[in-house]
């Protein structure tokens, strides 16, 4: 007759994926630190836990033996410490297996979560959309004549109060001011005859002129500058015009 550990190694050995799954439900049963595992207490009982599988003629996965030969060697290893690194810094030797549990125990949760997911969306079900065809409804007006004669003139009677009666009466809409190029060369070639040089600003003043003066005065200062007339200067940008009379046009 069976041993009530053995039905209860039995069972749960079945459920175990691999020898990581195995070491982390005696970690989790024990309640230990993950950081700090009891190695001798760990290994006794995965230990425990092989024995029962021969008991039970189970097959044993190759992976378990390897584990199992894994926790041997980190127990002899902190049973009997090598006395040649005694006076070097030892590392722990469950350091390796403790990295293996940590990401192990990462993608166990992670598993949980997606585990979840599955059952949430496994209640949901879809509906493929289905094309929906309408009848347009037709409603039939009857109108007598009299009634479209009086729609008529209505419609009339609003455009004829669209139309702007004083259009007629107006002489001119916008005055054009005439500002030319020529006009403001000879503007600012008269003002180099009494200067060496002026700022743009001083003769064409947004204050004082209106934007097209200002605008054809800039036109106007390219135009000498393109013919070698004057010499511009600006020392940075956004900075104001200096414009010089060149020597050679005076």
């Amino acid at each position: 007759m069976e041993s009530s550990l053995t039905k209860a190694c039995q069972i749960k050995i079945q459920n175990f994926e691999g020898p990581l799954d195995l070491l982390f439900h005696l970690i989790e049963k024990n309640k230990v630190n993950i950081y700090d595992i009891p190695i001798n207490d760990i290994t006794d009982q995965y230990m425990e836990y092989m024995f029962a599988m021969q008991e039970l003629d189970l097959e044993i996965a190759s992976e378990f033996l390897v584990m199992a030969a894994s926790l041997l060697h980190i127990k002899s290893k902190m049973l009997l410490p090598d006395k040649k690194v005694k006076d070097e810094e030892e590392t722990d030797p469950r350091e390796e297996l403790v990295l293996k549990l940590v990401q192990y125990k990462k993608y166990k949760e992670f598993s949980k979560t997606l585990k979840q997911r599955e059952e949430t969306y496994a209640k949901v079900f879809y509906k493929l959309p289905e094309a929906m065809e309408f009848e347009p409804e037709r409603e039939l007006l009857s109108l007598s004549p009299f009634e479209l004669v009086k729609v008529y003139k209505d419609m009339l009677e609003k455009n004829r109060k669209k139309i702007n009666d004083t259009s007629g009466k107006m002489t001119q809409i916008m005055q054009h001011e005439k500002v030319s190029i020529r006009s403001k060369i000879r503007e600012v070639m008269r003002t180099l005859i009494d200067r060496a040089f002026f700022s743009f600003s001083e003769l064409f003043c947004v204050r004082v002129k209106s934007r097209t003066e200002v605008v054809t005065g800039f036109l106007a200062i390219l135009e000498l500058s393109k013919l070698k007339k004057v010499h511009l200067e600006q020392k940075k940008q956004f900075s104001d015009i200096i414009i010089r009379r060149s020597p050679e046009s005076f």
